[in-house]
């Protein structure tokens, strides 16, 4: 991974993936890791702006003390520094020089340089007074997802537990499969994930039942099963006796339990009455009937 534009002092944290806009990285003060995580909706968090170099302690420090206009310079256009430190170190400089000044007369002899210690001749280096302390490398506290999707509720948990993660919520969806069976993963197998994160569990829940509505009104069996989530299908059977408009059977019958959305198909009655025979005006005892004449 390449740390174009990171220096040594940035601190361990998550930051924004520089090769992926999608991801956030985990930076270990020196180089960056193979831990990544989805970017969350809001994720505000940027790399630190790298500094010019002649805003960095390694030119301002010598610049205050071998040409004090350039050091200066450098000092108070560099970013993060309270007004109380700024004012501080060129007070601070200001004496030094003016100190030097009046009591340098000339008369002193030289300091005779420290000769190298035995350790330093043997190894022939000598301690560099430049040498900047590496931070510490650190690594994030990392749980891995176990495989989850297919077990019971129970094992589920203890997996995840195990692994240092955390159920935040269970959700219930219907499904054929037996009751309390874990339907999706969630996160991939293997996914590295901050220790403790929060994990939603999918779980089967048994279908729904069909209501009952055999001897109801076509309305109130159509509106009873949309109600329940169930498609309503209506067919017709002509009777010629009973109620006109009633549900006479229906598939699946009631209380089975059945998909959500799925149709249930009810038999409506439709009374269609027989005709009456007409009435007829005949002469009593003669066979066939002879219509009454006038005397």
């Amino acid at each position: 991974m390449a740390t174009s534009g990171w220096g040594t002092g940035a601190r361990p944290d998550w930051y924004a993936d520089p090769s992926d806009a999608g991801l956030v990285r985990y930076w270990d003060g020196r180089r960056w890791t193979v831990h990544t995580l989805p970017k969350s909706e809001g994720w505000g968090a940027a790399p630190p702006k790298p500094l010019s170099w002649w805003q960095t302690w390694w030119a301002v420090v010598p610049g205050l003390l071998i040409c004090l206009p350039f050091g200066l310079v450098g000092l108070w256009r560099r970013p993060g520094l309270s007004l109380w430190l700024r004012v501080g170190v060129t007070l601070a400089t200001v004496a030094l020089f003016v100190g030097v000044g009046l009591t340098d007369d000339g008369t002193s002899p030289p300091k005779e340089e420290a000769a190298p210690t035995a350790d330093a001749n043997a190894s022939g280096l000598a301690p560099s007074p430049t040498d900047e302390a590496q931070p510490e490398v650190t690594e994030p506290p990392v749980s891995v997802m176990p495989k989850i999707a297919g077990l019971p509720r129970s094992q589920a948990e203890k997996a995840l537990a195990e692994a240092g993660l955390v159920v935040s919520k269970v959700r219930q969806v219907p499904s054929a499969r037996p009751r309390g069976t874990v339907l999706r993963q969630g996160k991939k197998v293997g996914a590295s994930l901050p220790a403790g994160s929060a994990v939603v569990l999918v779980v089967a829940a048994p279908y729904p039942r069909v209501p009952s509505v055999v001897g109801r009104s076509k309305s109130d069996a159509s509106s009873r099963l949309r109600s329940a989530g169930f498609q309503v299908k209506v067919t017709v059977e002509t009777r010629t006796s009973g109620k006109n408009g009633v549900v006479l059977r229906q598939n699946p019958v009631g209380t089975d339990r059945a998909k959500p959305q799925s149709t249930v198909t009810i038999v409506v009655s439709s009374i269609i009455r027989p005709l009456a025979p007409p009435a007829q005006n005949c002469t009593s005892g003669y066979r066939p009937c002879l219509t009454p004449a006038s005397d």
